[in-house]
């Protein structure tokens, strides 16, 4: 007989090629898991180890940006050089290696893939400008980004978008003057780049070349009546610019066109409400209601204009059909402020009770109780608000809120224990709460109490709002107290400079009388009592300095 068939064999791998793939899977399986337990650093060792077993392009990419979620910028660099090698070229690898380049402090690297996205952009570079452009604007390191872009506008310094790039990139870090340059060469290479000029005009006006860059923009409005847009823009812009007269007949015109377009009507109705033109501002709003838009806004504002009008019952009945959002609590605030004037205090207390208890949120509970104890604080009621906020304390221990209210006015009646305490509850939660280390620092510089230590407070709050008018007042305030009368004119007049208030002002006042300057004090007086006359803070100077 024939001999037998040999028995079949299975072929095998080598067994190295076996542990390759267990180790690889090992490490890939392991760095999911520490995924999804948030271990980004764990997740990320493992990826990088199976980057060294793999030659998959999806696994280089998994660790590239498990990297960039870990911010572990030189391991993403060295992933995505991988992924690159073995995926080639990919144009979101250009915009990952050149963010990872630029983070690494490689400018000129990261310039290399970014030139990569302008070339790929081919005949249309305003693509590849704008990638990068929107690529930077989220850079932490602003200044590398803005030398790296401006390497990329000189090579190709005849394209507009690069201009109009650039010129996007320092308006928004608040350079003008920069964002005014590069706009206009924009213009210049690309005359048609209407994109350029409405950057040009936002530039001047934060140079505050109001006039120009409203002449600027009504005649790009002009230039293409069909975008609608534009001319909304350039109508809010006189809005903004004060000019109402302009503004509404701009916006006349826009809604002679859209007779329907809710968000005209609307700002038409907030424009005539601004002008006190009640009768056309009420049209505007009962439109909206009937038109089913923003009909909240609507009896939020007709109640203001019954308000104004004295018709006090039609404004009650307008501010409770405010829903549940942005004016619901400011409309119920109006509607106790209206009991109060007309059946008295009690009257307007018992409806706010009546609506707290209707409250489900918490911070809506709170804000009714600081409601109510402003209308105490109006009638200087300063203890019984306290009272109120106690109250509020025992409800909701604890709430910041509440606790700075009741410290603010603590110190109506000269209880600077309380307050002191109030403020320092506060900063034990939180110790980076600005307003209530400002208010124990000026209150302790007020008093003339600890002012070096009023001194801390109030600079910490500085660091924490730098730009807050009434923590610069507070600098100021203490510096005076200090003796520092030349840190205390700067200080006091920039924050007079921010915010035109009673207070500051009158801190001025006193520090030039203190600093000598007789004249200057008057004269300062005198123009913040025109601005508030009734102010009694101010009288009383102007009493002390009459003696």
């Amino acid at each position: 007989m024939p001999d037998p068939d040999p028995p079949l064999e299975m072929s095998q791998a080598p067994a190295s090629e076996y542990s390759a793939q267990s180790d690889l899977l090992y490490e890939i399986l392991l760095g999911e898991l520490s995924g999804q337990f948030n271990d980004v650093h764990q997740a990320l060792e493992h990826y990088v180890r199976a980057t060294e077993l793999s030659d998959d392009p999806q696994v280089a990419e998994r660790a590239t940006r498990i990297a960039m979620v870990a911010r572990n910028w030189e391991v993403g660099l060295r992933a995505a050089h991988r992924w690159s090698e073995l995926a080639g070229d990919d144009p979101k690898l250009h915009q990952i290696l050149g963010v990872l380049e630029l983070r690494n402090g490689n400018v000129d690297q990261a310039m290399v893939q970014f030139e990569k996205i302008i070339q790929a952009s081919g005949d249309a570079p305003q693509n590849g400008f704008g990638i990068i452009g929107a690529i930077l604007t989220r850079e932490p390191d602003s200044e590398a980004a803005m030398r790296l872009l401006e390497k990329l506008v000189n090579e190709h310094f005849e394209n507009p978008y690069g201009h109009l790039t650039l010129a996007g990139f320092a308006l928004q870090a608040g350079d003008y003057l920069r964002a005014l340059d590069e706009s206009e060469l924009a213009i210049g290479f690309g005359p048609d780049l209407t994109e350029a000029r409405i950057l040009q005009v936002q530039a001047l006006l934060g140079l505050e070349e109001t006039d120009d860059a409203l002449a600027n923009m009504k005649a790009l409005a002009e230039e293409a009546p069909q975008n609608r847009e534009l001319r909304i823009s350039y109508a809010r812009m006189l809005l903004t610019a004060k000019r109402y007269e302009e503004a509404e007949a701009e916006f006349d015109a826009l809604h002679a066109e859209s007779p329907e377009d809710s968000e005209l009507i609307y700002t038409l109705g907030l424009l005539h409400l601004q002008q006190e033109q009640f009768e056309a501002a009420r049209e505007d709003f009962t439109r909206l209601i009937q038109q089913g838009q923003r009909k909240d806004e609507g009896h939020y504002y007709l109640g203001r204009i019954a308000e104004e009008q004295n018709d006090f019952q039609t404004a009650i009945a307008e501010f409770e059909k405010v829903g549940k959002r942005q004016y619901y609590l400011d409309s119920r605030a109006r509607i106790a402020s209206i009991y109060a004037d007309l059946e008295g205090l009690e009257r307007a207390q018992q409806y706010l009770v009546e609506f707290r208890a209707q409250l489900d949120s918490t911070n809506d509970v709170v804000q009714v109780y600081l409601i109510e104890g402003q209308l105490l604080h109006d009638q200087k009621l300063y203890v019984a608000a306290i009272d109120l906020y106690s109250e509020g304390l025992q409800k909701f221990p604890g709430h910041s809120d509440l606790l700075y209210a009741r410290a603010l006015m603590a110190e109506e009646i000269d209880r600077i224990d309380m307050l002191e305490s109030d403020l320092r509850a506060i900063l034990s939660e939180d110790p980076d709460n600005a307003s209530a280390l400002n208010a124990l620092g000026y209150t302790l510089a007020d008093h003339n109490f600890r002012i070096d230590e009023a001194l801390v407070y109030i600079q910490r709050a500085l660091e924490i709002r730098p730009d807050d008018p009434a923590v610069i007042d507070s600098m100021g305030w203490v510096q005076f107290r200090l003796g520092n009368y030349e840190q205390a004119e700067q200080y006091l007049r920039k924050a007079y400079g921010l915010l035109k208030d009673a207070e500051i002002g009158g801190h001025l006042v006193e520090l030039f009388w203190a600093q000598g300057d007789h004249e200057g004090a008057r004269k300062m007086m005198q123009e913040v009592l025109e601005r508030f006359p009734d102010e009694e803070y101010l009288l009383e100077l102007q009493r002390k300095f009459q003696q």
